[in-house]
């Protein structure tokens, strides 16, 4: 062998010998010392398990969150696939009409209990303000009556049935009781 293959062989022992010597050099290491430093590591190792963990439940949410949104997402994407709009003008103008009218007519819909029919047929003669109120919720609008036995009407209004006109509904009240009523499904 020559000199350099010496040398290379010592200097792989040395690194190799290295952590054992440092390890024989300490001339006593305590039980006591080796418990202490190996529960700082398993405290260190819990700690790092339980941030894993709670990454691990986070991710688990945002996965769930991002399967909602891809969901509603397709949902529209075929809504919208679906939708076809008229290329003529007169067809395409008569389509938004329509659609605006159903969007209106959803909007009076969901704009209280007035809007459905079922509602209506709790009214009757002798309720109170408060008990109409109740079963139709506010008014749209309160006017004032001229009329001799009416001294206020409530209206309720709103396109119900998407034709472009406004169903209306009216209570008409003398000393805070229903005297008589027009409901906007007769």
């Amino acid at each position: 062998m020559s000199c350099i293959t010496y040398m290379k062989f010592g200097i792989i022992v040395t690194i190799l010998l290295a952590p054992l010597s440092l390890v024989l050099a300490e001339d006593s290491v305590s039980n006591s010392e080796l418990s202490r430093k190996l529960d700082l590591i398993l405290g260190k190792v819990g700690g790092l398990e339980e941030r894993v963990g709670k990454l691990e439940s986070e991710n688990k949410s945002v996965k769930k969150e991002f399967e909602k949104v891809a969901k509603s997402a397709e949902e529209a994407k075929s809504v919208t696939e679906n939708l076809q709009i008229p290329t003529d003008e007169k067809e395409k103008t008569s389509f938004f009409n329509k659609l605006k009218n159903e969007i209106y007519s959803q909007e009076a819909k969901d704009s209280g209990p007035w809007a459905k029919e079922q509602n209506w047929s709790n009214i009757r003669n002798s309720l109170t303000r408060f008990q109409v109120r109740k079963a139709l919720g506010n008014p749209h609008k309160v006017n004032q009556s001229l009329k001799p036995r009416i001294d206020q009407v409530y209206v309720y209004s709103g396109d119900l049935d998407a034709d472009g006109k406004d169903d209306i509904g009216i209570v008409n009240f003398f000393r805070d009781r229903v005297v008589s009523f027009e409901s906007p499904f007769e």
